[in-house]
């Protein structure tokens, strides 16, 4: 499984999140340039460059809780974003890759949020992740698109069906579509992480 493979079953689908066997890389997300270079395409810098655009034009400012942690609001927005993308929910889990990262410790030393600094984060800023983890959804949903499009040379020789339904639905229903299932999604998704925090407190 790639750094890009991303969790883009719905949250209550009934498969079980795995927090400790799911990989999560925060370096791009936390980097001084977190924005990156447009010639990475990885869901994972798709997300640094959404949070840091958020940031920068959301009517209502993005804030990093008092004594959160030395994380800045774009990459805190970034990491909680990603987090709940790649299926990662519970505040403790996503603290304890924090932890463990050695890209975060770079950033903030020893002041790395805790789980209930990013319960803060999530409760304060829950516009903003919302927006930032539906765009990632979006992106990671137009990838798997891509990859399976007539024009891709490399479609269908893992031995998997040559014809998907993607073919089948005109360009502005897939749109449509798509926009209704990741609004939805990332509202679920968040619904998801305030339940297992609320279960864990």
């Amino acid at each position: 499984m790639t750094e890009d493979a991303f969790n883009l079953a719905a949250p209550n689908s009934g498969r079980p999140s795995e927090p400790e066997t799911t990989i999560l890389r925060f370096d791009k997300l936390v980097s001084t340039g977190a924005e990156g270079p447009n010639s990475d395409t990885s869901v994972t810098a798709f997300i640094a460059r959404t949070a840091a655009e958020t940031v920068a034009h959301s009517p209502k400012p993005v804030v990093v809780p008092k004594d959160g942690g030395s994380i800045p609001a774009g990459s805190m927005l970034g990491v909680v974003s990603y987090c709940y993308t790649k299926g990662v929910f519970a505040a403790d889990d996503i603290g304890r890759k924090l932890a463990g990262d050695p890209s975060i410790r770079v950033v903030a030393g020893d002041d790395i949020p805790r789980p209930e600094d990013i319960r803060r984060f999530r409760k304060l800023n829950r516009e903003a992740i919302q927006s930032t983890v539906e765009k990632a959804l979006a992106f990671a949903r137009k990838k798997v698109a891509e990859t399976w499009s007539p024009t891709n040379p490399f479609r269908g020789m893992a031995g998997g069906n040559p014809q998907t339904p993607v073919d089948a639905v005109p360009v502005d229903g897939r749109r449509e579509d798509t926009q209704c299932f990741v609004r939805r999604d990332a509202s679920e998704r968040l619904d998801k992480a305030s339940f297992i925090d609320g279960m864990s407190m």
